[in-house]
């Protein structure tokens, strides 16, 4: 795969990045969330929550959340003000545009627990149930704090590579590594015929992509996505595993397989 030398030259120009660490949140920060109108969705992405007068809340105190890969942590509760802020993230204030929102009133609520995904399995963490005015079910805001169970962000492209030439595939999730073997999503069209999976070795990465054949006819492309496998010639290792389009570094998410 041409493209593959391309990749790993821009890859050790810009430094290959050490891998991701940390407890990763697969779930969103509010499991569930739902909302009778869309103006209640509006006012909740535009940040428009308060508490109502005279609402309050108990301390949060610490506790401990165990992984299903065995390992634990003890975190810190989130009082509910900072779960709600946490939960409602850097805000896009759609009601700018809309005069006739509302805000999002609370007008109550309990210390609960709930399930989340995460990159150790799924897990049951502290969450705060709230009650909104006008809501017809509670809205649940995990207190686990968010530099302890981090947000699963994907990084931009790096720069200077050019886009992805005809006939290749977009890389998505690496879900597992055994010795030689790796398992990856790989992103197609519905006509897009005779799919395969590439994989280059070099000393100090590894490059896994995609191509794809002529379409089929009969309609409008749709896309999808297939696991592909491919096997090393040998081990791993500590070598970086680096996606084709992206030149990302790709960390094992097995939790994410479907």
């Amino acid at each position: 795969m041409e493209r593959a030398g391309v990749v790993a030259r821009v890859v050790r120009a810009a430094g290959i990045p050490t891998p991701v660490t940390g407890v990763f949140l697969y779930s969103t920060r509010t499991p569930g969330l739902g909302f009778d109108t869309s103006q209640q969705k509006n006012s909740w992405s535009s940040g428009r929550v308060a508490f109502a007068d005279g609402v309050q809340f108990p301390e949060g105190g610490t506790t401990r959340v165990f992984f299903a890969d065995g390992s634990n942590e003890t975190m810190q509760v989130l009082d509910a003000q900072q779960a709600l802020t946490e939960a409602i993230g850097p805000p896009n204030d759609i009601c700018e545009r809309m005069p006739s929102c509302e805000t999002l009133t609370i007008t109550g609520g309990s210390l609960t627990m709930t399930d989340v995904e995460t990159s150790h399995g799924r897990v049951t963490v502290p969450a705060w149930s709230f009650t909104v005015r006008g809501l017809s079910r509670p809205l649940v805001a995990v207190a686990a704090p968010a530099d302890v169970l981090k947000s699963l962000q994907w990084p931009d492209p790096l720069p200077g590579l050019a886009r992805l030439e005809q006939g290749l595939l977009r890389v998505g999730v690496l879900d597992w590594v055994d010795g030689k073997t790796l398992s990856f999503e790989l992103s197609h069209g519905l006509y897009e015929t005779d799919l395969r999976a590439h994989v280059v070795e070099y000393d100090d990465l590894v490059v896994i992509g995609g191509s794809h054949g002529p379409l089929l006819p009969g309609g409008a492309d749709v896309g999808k996505t297939s696991t592909a496998v491919v096997t090393l010639g040998k081990p791993l290792g500590d070598r970086a595993v680096v996606a084709a389009d992206t030149g990302l570094r790709l960390t094992p998410y097995p939790y994410l397989r479907k």
